[in-house]
């Protein structure tokens, strides 16, 4: 019999108010794992020299190696964690949705049910943790128990498999501060800012540097569902 788990999911947003694609990032890992990246976010922001909060609106060509260190925590630990992406044309929830809010918790339930359902085994327990929106209109206890009904539908479960789902603080979570540098190259690529006159010279070359280690052609297109490590899922709307 395999044992169960106790999984954790750290999830972010990005560009979901100014563009046209918002992406929808988190980063799933056993907690068992857990003091191993404590130690490892910590060494690494002694050794660069890096303990403000890690964004990639905060890339630039002065700390593009550190950055392109930062990265490499999640592709040296591949093995400890994988990170998925939802990529949703933000014009199609305003038509669809009507509630900016409630649309994107839709989205968010979307993404939770479809890209991470399919990690927990039937024993497995797992907690998400959401970056502070600071949205009032919207009560994470409904998203939780519609999620729950959800995950047991889809994929049989005998129990409730989410324990909890909350907010934190992005300056405090060193996993939030990874998802939001690799949503944010995805969203760089999608949102075509990569090809504008006045691109970021820094960010088109740390969006690059995570597109070859994903090992990866581009950020446009979806990944094979059997991608786990590092995966992207563009959203269609039904017509």
């Amino acid at each position: 019999m395999t044992d169960s788990r106790f999984l954790h999911i750290y999830c972010d947003e990005s560009r979901h108010t100014a563009h046209r694609f918002m992406v929808l990032g988190g980063i799933i890992l056993d907690r068992r794992s857990e003091p191993y990246f404590a130690d490892a976010f910590s060494q690494y922001r002694d050794d660069a020299k890096m303990h403000s909060e890690m964004k990639w609106n905060k890339v630039s060509r002065g700390k593009l190696d550190e950055y392109k260190a930062f990265v490499d925590l999640f592709f040296a630990n591949q093995n400890r964690c994988h990170f998925n992406a939802l990529v949703v044309d933000t014009s199609q929830i305003q038509k669809r949705r009507g509630d900016a809010d409630l649309g994107f918790y839709k989205m968010m339930y979307q993404f939770l049910l479809h890209s991470f359902g399919s990690y927990l085994a039937s024993t497995d327990r797992c907690t998400i943790t959401l970056d502070n929106r600071n949205v009032q209109s919207y009560k994470l206890s409904t998203l939780h128990a519609i999620l729950n009904n959800g995950l047991r539908k889809k994929y049989d479960f005998p129990h409730y498999p989410v324990t909890e789902i909350k907010v934190g603080d992005s300056k405090e979570i060193g996993l939030i501060q990874l998802a939001d540098v690799l949503m944010g190259a995805i969203g760089y690529q999608v949102n075509g800012d990569d090809r504008k006159p006045e691109a970021s010279e820094a960010k088109r070359e740390l969006m690059g540097y995570i597109v070859r280690e994903a090992n990866l052609l581009d950020f446009r297109r979806s990944t094979s569902r059997f991608q786990k490590a590092f995966s992207i899922w563009h959203f269609r709307f039904n017509r």
